[in-house]
């Protein structure tokens, strides 16, 4: 039977030593000291990774044996606990990307599809420029209605605090002027299926999160944490922006230039919005739980005490639940609203700058990336009013809420 081992053996060694040799230079060189460790009893002088070994000093230091064999017990002992720690930052990123980039991926296509359609369709119809032009404005006037009718709501119902006030007037401002410029730049006659596919994709996620909510135990939003969630997520757009332009046409641009529907293009374009959305809630919650952007909590908070506050690991999970009305409608009039009209915004402003650029002598292979640094400003323009406008007032009481990103 021996015998029989002793090829097995070979191989084992072998495969192992190709795996080594295939490491990078960080990685053989911790290889090297656990073996020392495991051989010799030795720690490596300089500092490989602080937590790992300083846990191996502790079971080492109680370990009375001293033998090769318990110092490789103490060794996996140590590695597994490493591990352990690291689950969790994982299963918070496998929650994220999950939920929020699969949501966002499948309602991106969604939207994708149906502009596709509706601008074939307006290419092979008669209807006239005044008539597309009223549709977008009254698409668009739906977010602001929807605005209004949620702070109404909020008011009755004394939730309302004065960062969501602002937010809601600053997000309507935004629109309106939106509208008027696309209106004055001609572009609001060619914007119908970018707005009837964005109601139509905020409506699609807006039930779908409700269905399936992300929620975290990170502080409340802050103007600290926003304002850094802000500027990364505008930089963030801006790169996939750019990278967007080496992917096929997808949508309405794609019958705009007689193309036939492609689900892959729109697939595309899906991944790297969910990637995107995606990306913006994780920064958004580590903003939030990093203590210097987040003010500590205040004296009537549940997480007051210093040592909770040490021992407190931040959690994010996306559940399934079956909303009742009230979830619903604050998915319709809060988040659902200013996303909509968030949406809106940006699309009619980049209409109205790209119908400025074709009637200017800017060189073509600058207008994309003009358009790419407009839609980024206009990412960071919305965000604050969004973030803030569906703030509730909570009388400083610590509450688990969704997160929310545009």
């Amino acid at each position: 039977m021996g015998a029989g081992l002793k090829p097995m053996d070979r191989e084992a060694t072998i495969r192992i030593e190709e795996s080594y040799r295939q490491l990078g230079e960080i990685d053989q060189n911790v290889v090297g000291r656990v073996n020392a460790f495991i051989d010799q009893g030795l720690f490596p002088r300089e500092s490989i990774d602080l937590k790992l070994f300083d846990r191996v000093r502790e079971l080492d230091a109680a370990d009375p044996a001293k033998t090769r064999e318990s110092r490789m017990q103490t060794m996996l002992q140590a590695g597994k606990e490493w591990l352990e720690a690291a689950k969790g930052p994982g299963l918070n990123l496998l929650n994220v990307a999950g939920r929020t980039g699969l949501i966002v991926a499948m309602t991106t296509v969604l939207r994708q599809m149906v502009s596709y359609h509706v601008e074939q369709a307006l290419r092979e119809g008669d209807s006239s420029e005044a008539s597309r032009v009223w549709a977008v404005v009254a698409t668009t006037m739906i977010g602001p209605a929807l605005t209004l009718m949620g702070a109404i709501r909020n008011e009755r119902d004394g939730t309302a605090s004065p960062a969501s006030r602002l937010g809601r007037v600053c997000m309507a401002s935004i629109t309106m002027g939106a509208l008027i410029a696309a209106h004055l730049t001609g572009a609001a006659s060619t914007l119908l299926p970018t707005a009837i596919g964005g109601s139509i994709y905020t409506l699609a996620r807006g039930l779908a999160n409700a269905v399936i909510p992300l929620q975290d135990n990170a502080e409340a939003t802050n103007v600290k944490a926003a304002g850094a969630t802000t500027a990364a997520y505008g930089a963030a757009q801006f790169l996939l922006a750019e990278l967007g332009q080496l992917a096929p046409l997808s949508g309405p641009a794609r019958a705009a230039t007689g193309l036939g529907y492609s689900l892959g293009a729109d697939a595309i374009q899906g991944a790297v919005n969910g990637f995107a959305m995606a990306l913006d809630d994780v920064i958004s919650i580590l903003c939030k739980s990093w203590h210097v952007l987040s003010p500590s909590p205040g004296l009537d908070s549940v997480f007051s005490d210093p040592e909770s506050l040490q021992q407190r690991v931040l959690q994010v999970r996306a559940g399934v639940l079956r909303p009742n009305r009230t979830q619903l409608a604050d998915a319709l009039f809060n988040i659902g609203a200013l996303r909509l009209s968030a949406g809106h915004a940006i699309a009619l402003v980049v209409g109205a700058v790209a119908a400025l650029l074709n009637d200017s002598e800017v060189d073509a292979g600058y207008e994309g990336h003009i358009l790419n640094g407009c839609l980024a400003l206009m990412a960071m323009i919305i965000y604050l009013p969004l973030v803030f406008g569906i703030t509730k007032r909570t009388d400083n009481l610590y509450v688990l809420q969704e997160t929310a990103g545009p």
